[in-house]
């Protein structure tokens, strides 16, 4: 596999990971057919499942943020390598590694993949 530096999409994925902070912002970056499958969960399809998800999980947690470790640029995926920071509304603070794998149709994504195991945030 070719290593690429990250180019606009990278760019894209920053801000979506780093500047989102609502439900309407999250769900805008996708296709309106988009695919999007967090760990084991069953996927989601479409811009208006997805937006949903979202209203649901955030209203879960105080906050959620990203620390991005690394990324690669590959045609249309990119491949992101992160800690994720969750703030339960108990305060209780969780750091944990996760991959990302997004697929691009435009500028818009078409496939998310979260690979990680978010089990400790709710137990």
């Amino acid at each position: 596999m070719q290593k690429v530096l990250p180019g606009e999409r990278a760019n894209i994925v920053k801000r979506f990971l780093t500047d989102t902070r609502t439900a309407d912002e999250f769900a805008s970056y996708f296709t309106e057919n988009a695919f999007f499958q967090f760990g084991n969960s069953p996927p989601l399809i479409g811009r208006k499942a997805i937006w949903e998800s979202s209203i649901a999980f955030r209203q879960q947690l105080k906050s959620v943020t990203h620390e991005i470790k690394s990324m690669w640029e590959v045609g249309e995926v990119v491949i992101c390598e992160m800690d994720v920071t969750y703030v339960r509304h108990d305060e209780k603070v969780l750091r944990l590694p996760c991959t990302d794998t997004i697929r691009f149709q435009g500028e818009k994504l078409q496939e998310l993949r979260v690979y990680m195991d978010i089990s400790p945030v709710f137990s």
